[in-house]
């Protein structure tokens, strides 16, 4: 954890769209505890539910935005068509938040996250996921949404400080209790784990009210859990999960481990686009959320 203690500004990055900001915000109040200032920021890729063009946006096509570099941009106020994506709700809590976009690939997000760590005094970055997801291997039978996450993961790796916050041990559905316990002891086997924070009760009591009104399931479990919840939760009508305390531990998780054990990430680390990214999945035989979207679209249509 002195890699986290030591910093004396930190960005917190919600790394798999959606509402994973929600934890990251979360993670930066636990960091301000012990004297690490934060900026929070989040992959802009909203779901399908909500935005019904598939796959993240990029920063050009986010109104008001005021961008930082190709990958990044501020987000409070801005808007993409008529929808204020939950980067920008976020953006009005914390003051501020980055808007990441992920379509130009890993080495140009690399670039930018390093570009503004440098520019911003920022001593490292932590990809916060909602959930545990960032941890599958690409063939799980409950796996969503592995595109974005191996993105980041990858990204991040060529970062000289980040870390990987994982968040809610499960609050996403998309790995079972049972394979989130073999991958964190991989981990653990390797060296791989910094250590591990809880959501404190305070912190859930001061974060809750803010975000209830956010749609997002997977961030919101984990505050929930804080504030002593126990039993059964369902995730948008679709999934049940068990939920307790541990649905409140943060394990923080050297990207550099967390990289070799992961399939998905090392398939993507040369892509330059999004789209080539999902293609290096579907040589692996993994069906990403981009797919889900398109398919969805086109019944649309």
């Amino acid at each position: 954890m002195q890699s986290m203690f030591k910093a004396r500004k930190a960005m917190l990055v919600g790394m798999g769209g959606g509402g994973d900001i929600v934890s990251a915000l979360a993670v930066g109040e636990l960091l301000k505890k012990h004297g690490v200032d934060y900026v929070v920021g989040g992959v802009v890729w909203e779901r399908f539910r909500r935005d019904p063009k598939p796959g993240p946006r990029s920063i050009e096509e986010i109104e008001n935005a005021k961008p930082i570099n190709d990958c990044l941009a501020w987000v409070k106020g801005a808007k993409i068509d008529k929808l204020k994506p939950i980067v920008a709700e976020v953006a009005e809590i914390a003051g501020n938040a980055v808007g990441v976009d992920i379509t130009k690939g890993v080495e140009s997000l690399a670039k930018s996250l390093k570009e503004f760590a440098e520019s911003e005094g920022i001593d490292i970055v932590i990809g916060v996921d909602a959930g545990g997801d960032s941890l599958a291997k690409g063939g799980e039978k409950n796996l969503v949404s592995p595109l974005c996450d191996a993105i980041m993961i990858a990204a991040l790796n060529k970062l000289e400080s980040s870390l990987i916050a994982v968040v809610g041990f499960g609050s996403d559905g998309e790995l079972s209790r049972e394979e989130l316990e073999k991958y964190l002891s991989e981990m653990a086997a390797k060296g791989g784990i910094e250590g591990v924070m809880f959501i404190d009760r305070e912190t859930a009591s001061k974060l809750y009210p803010l975000v209830n009104e956010i749609e997002t399931q997977a961030s919101r479990v984990p505050l929930l859990a804080a504030l002593g919840y126990f039993g059964k939760y369902r995730i948008w009508d679709e999934v049940e999960i068990d939920v307790s305390i541990l649905n409140a531990l943060v394990f923080f998780l050297k990207t550099e481990v967390l990289y070799e054990l992961s399939p998905i990430a090392k398939a993507v680390k040369e892509c330059k686009s999004i789209w080539e990214a999902n293609e290096a999945l579907h040589k692996l035989g993994i069906r990403t959320e981009l797919d889900i979207e398109l398919e969805l679209a086109s019944r649309d249509a």
